[in-house]
């Protein structure tokens, strides 16, 4: 199936094949052989192949340079591959040379593909945001090729495009605004991100919680259409606020070892375990968090890991049926999400080989809420499509609710909601209030609205 990229570009044929189990070689002119780089392994590298069905090698001295040098992770390659890809098969279709920079500006490749991005956009093949990336992607690619010195001062005799400084409005992670000096092109591609009104939030997307109906019947469809491990999933999420990647990296050793080592906080009746760094439990950016979970729901996930369901599924897995094996696995063996902790584990040959070796982002969970929700709309509940992201989102939601109740303060509550949902920008925080705040008002507004329409329609 043809993507938009190469639907626009019909004279190209340039794809992306993945090498798996990749580890970069160098050559040792000492002992006139080739040597494996130490440490430095990506389960799915990204090569970039030509309409010739050659490697491009531009790209290819480009990715392996954010492999090894920048030690980029597979998720920024393969994205990075995506963009270099886009302007591969731009290449071609133009018949444009990638050093094809002449005097005047605007007949330059780079300047072209700059109009080309635009084009698309106006076409509604690519949004504003990702075109963006895409060019600043490509002037990264360029930078890289001219500090190396692989083109030559003959060949660049003219600039791929101009630099220019300019100031950006940033948030502190106390929520202070401060301008910062940046570097940018001439061939920025401007655009504003879509405005939020306050019925939505912004923490890692535009998120939009669940109502208490919608709850209630996500909750009913999830319990009596979906596996147990789903199931245990979404409430991982519902109740606890922690991310899919989060959920998703949790083995048996860590439910075990809370059960068997630490008593749950009587205030709250919850375990507190402690995620990122070095925990091996995956967080956005590896960051340290302590995650609440209610004593319930660590009891029900005990439970089913010692199920026999939990064991025939750990049983077609590499750890096998041991307690470092991940909780939560398809019907497969595979795991929901690659762990950081099993993609080092391969790169230092602990684990087996794996027979397809393949990193796993949450796909498989992303579809069974998917088929959910379309059961659901088929049976013409009154519930909005939504993401697991947004269970998050509504465990904030409820968790803020709750502590309203409690403390008037809304500077003593924010800390605390900051460091629940884990956010490292207060920021984040206060989009949740906004958002309960908005809600209010418009349920207000639309009451009194209602009142005024009704009045009018009796004087009538």
């Amino acid at each position: 199936m043809r993507n938009k990229s190469q639907s626009y570009f019909l004279n190209s044929q340039a794809h992306i094949n993945f090498i798996t189990e990749y580890r970069p070689t160098y050559f040792d002119s000492v002992t006139d052989s080739f040597e494996q780089t130490e440490s430095i392994y990506c389960p799915r590298f990204p090569s970039l192949i030509k309409s010739d069905n050659t490697v491009w090698h531009f790209a290819s001295i480009y990715l392996n340079n954010l492999l090894i040098a920048q030690r980029k992770s597979t998720a920024l390659l393969e994205s990075v591959a995506s963009d270099l890809i886009d302007f591969l098969r731009f290449l071609e279709h133009t018949e444009l040379d990638i050093l094809y920079l002449p005097p005047k500006a605007e007949k330059r490749v780079t300047y072209q593909f700059h109009t080309s991005l635009l084009q698309r956009i106006r076409l509604g093949l690519i949004s504003p945001s990702t075109a963006r990336q895409r060019m600043n992607r490509i002037l990264r690619f360029y930078d890289f090729l001219i500090s190396e010195n692989v083109f030559t001062l003959e060949e660049l005799k003219n600039r791929p495009y101009e630099k220019i400084k300019t100031y950006v409005s940033c948030v502190s992670s106390t929520g202070d605004i401060y301008k910062k000096q940046v570097d940018s092109s001439n061939l920025k591609i401007r655009h504003s991100p879509r405005p939020s009104y306050g019925d939505e939030i912004i923490d890692g997307g535009r998120l939009h919680p669940l109502t208490l109906n919608e709850k209630n019947i996500f909750l009913r469809y999830l319990e009596q259409y979906t596996t147990r491990e789903f199931q245990l999933i979404c409430y991982m999420a519902l109740y606890t606020g922690a991310r899919l990647q989060t959920i998703c990296t949790f083995r048996a050793c860590h439910i075990k070892n809370l059960i068997t080592k630490q008593k749950p906080n009587s205030a709250d009746d919850t375990y507190t375990i402690r995620v990122g760094g070095k925990s091996f439990i995956d967080t956005k950016g590896g960051y340290e968090q302590n995650l609440k979970v209610p004593t319930w729901l660590i009891e029900e996930i005990n439970q089913y890991i010692c199920s026999e369901s939990w064991r025939k599924r750990a049983s077609k897995n590499t750890y096998q049926i041991k307690d470092e094996n991940y909780i939560f696995l398809t019907k497969n063996g595979n795991p929901y999400y690659t762990s950081i902790r099993e993609i080092e584990e391969r790169n230092l040959e602990i684990l087996p080989s794996y027979r397809k070796p393949s990193i796993h982002r949450g796909n498989a969970a992303r579809q069974t809420l998917s088929k959910l929700i379309s059961l659901m709309h088929k049976h013409n509940e009154d519930i909005r499509t939504f993401t697991i992201h947004d269970l998050r989102a509504t465990f904030g939601v409820d968790l803020l609710l709750s502590a309203t109740k409690h403390v008037d303060d809304i500077n003593q509550i924010l800390p605390y909601i900051q460091s629940r949902m884990g956010h490292r920008n207060i920021m984040s925080t206060i989009h949740y209030v906004r958002y309960i705040a908005f809600s209010k008002v418009v349920n207000s507004t639309d009451e009194k609205f209602e009142k005024v329409l009704f009045d009018f329609n009796e004087k009538k």
